[in-house]
């Protein structure tokens, strides 16, 4: 089983029918072999990113308690997140909305997770302590 951090475009994209990745989302979050993990951080962006598009928020919620909470563990900040969040800081130097990036990879590697699912390949591909998904590279 592989444990795989979930970025928040994968489930919007499996949200979002008419989208193009939207086949490549669901055949992610569906897949047997994943074990699918989430930040409270990208439920938040789910949500936002959702809303401002006008979508319903009942349908938001609806989509959320059904398919990301029923099917997701949570990863929560913790003591040792918070020390790899600032030790990556150091390392990276982020800014802006870069910083929450760092933020999510540093809750995913305190809870040994190596590896995101996300079609934002930029935003994580020069940081060395997490692998991107082959099957979202393709």
């Amino acid at each position: 089983m592989n444990n795989i951090l979930i970025d928040s475009n994968i489930w919007i994209y499996a949200y979002d029918a008419d989208s193009i990745f939207h086949s490549k989302s669901v055949s992610i979050i569906q897949n047997p072999d994943i074990s699918l993990y989430i930040s409270p951080k990208q439920i938040s962006e789910f949500i936002a990113v959702l809303t401002k598009l006008n979508e319903p928020i009942g349908e938001i919620i609806d989509f959320l308690q059904s398919n990301i909470i029923n099917n997701s563990t949570i990863l929560f900040p913790d003591e040792l997140s918070t020390k790899q969040f600032t030790d990556l800081c150091r390392k990276y130097n982020p800014h802006g909305n870069r910083v929450f990036d760092i933020e999510i990879v540093a809750i995913a590697i305190s809870n040994q997770i190596q590896e995101i699912a996300t079609f934002n390949v930029k935003d994580f591909k020069n940081i060395d302590e997490i692998q991107i998904l082959q099957k979202c590279l393709l």
